[in-house]
């Protein structure tokens, strides 16, 4: 399983995600740097954990601002590889976001998260402009139901969405409840993902979101996730590079 280290960008600096509030989120102190600034998280993100891809949650985008391209690009000039969350909503942003991951081959995934999309039409263009190799769906929840604009969403369980996703090609899906972000509490959606990974085993499976611990990175590989997002745990120590690396050498081909 993979760890994936997730920075949360807000008006050009690193701030910590809490529980999915974002109007309260504060620059971030990280024992990995003496920094907010993105790029210095990064590279020590690789010095200390040899973690070089990161889930960036670029937070302006996502609250309506266009994609800090400029950002992104200094990033992968520190030797990142992105998965972008820049909160696509039609398929104009999408159309744009394609064309920057063509441009660079260290952009490795394209968020299209359930919060942000417009509705499940926009969603299905989103699959024809965006090569499934690179497209991830977000099935984002808050308090485990579904944080979405669109309102046949909204009259569904998770799972129901998180179904038909799949049915319709979706390859790689993070499954992350935002109230669980930052809190310390795990990331609560064990249920689900071994649902997922029952009925889709070849579905690539994400989860994110209160990790705390190694022992939750255990639990998370055994529900069929081959990756885990994880921010709050590396900043503060909780989870050590000795640790990490002997995670990774135990769970190399989950």
């Amino acid at each position: 399983m993979r760890i994936v280290p997730a920075i949360d960008i807000q008006q050009g600096e690193v701030v910590r995600a809490v529980a999915g509030e974002r109007l309260a989120y504060l620059p971030l102190k990280s024992k990995l740097a003496h920094s907010t600034c993105p790029e210095d998280i990064g590279r020590e993100l690789i010095k200390q954990h040899g973690l070089s891809l990161v889930y960036l949650a670029d937070l302006d985008a996502i609250s309506g601002q266009p994609p800090n391209w400029e950002l992104y690009q200094r990033l992968i000039d520190s030797g990142l590889s992105l998965w972008i969350d820049a909160g696509l909503v039609a398929a104009e942003g999408c159309h744009k976001m394609v064309q920057f991951a063509a441009e660079h081959a260290e952009v490795q995934g394209i968020i299209a998260g359930m919060e942000s999309v417009a509705d499940r039409a926009t969603f299905n263009r989103f699959q024809d402009l965006i090569d499934p190799n690179l497209m991830i769906f977000s099935l984002d929840l808050k308090d485990g139901h579904p944080l979405t604009k669109d309102p046949a969403w909204q009259k569904q369980i998770a799972l129901e969405i998180a179904i038909a996703v799949a049915q319709q090609g979706v390859e790689r899906m993070i499954v992350i409840d935002l109230a669980r972000v930052g809190m310390h509490g795990g990331s609560g959606t064990r249920r689900l993902c071994t649902q997922l990974h029952t009925k889709f085993p070849e579905l690539a499976l994400y989860a994110g979101g209160g990790v705390r611990s190694v022992d939750d990175l255990v639990s998370m590989a055994g529900w069929g996730c081959s990756a885990a997002l994880v921010s709050s745990a590396l900043h503060d120590g909780w989870i050590t590079s000795d640790e990490l690396k002997k995670f990774q050498q135990k769970n190399a081909n989950r």
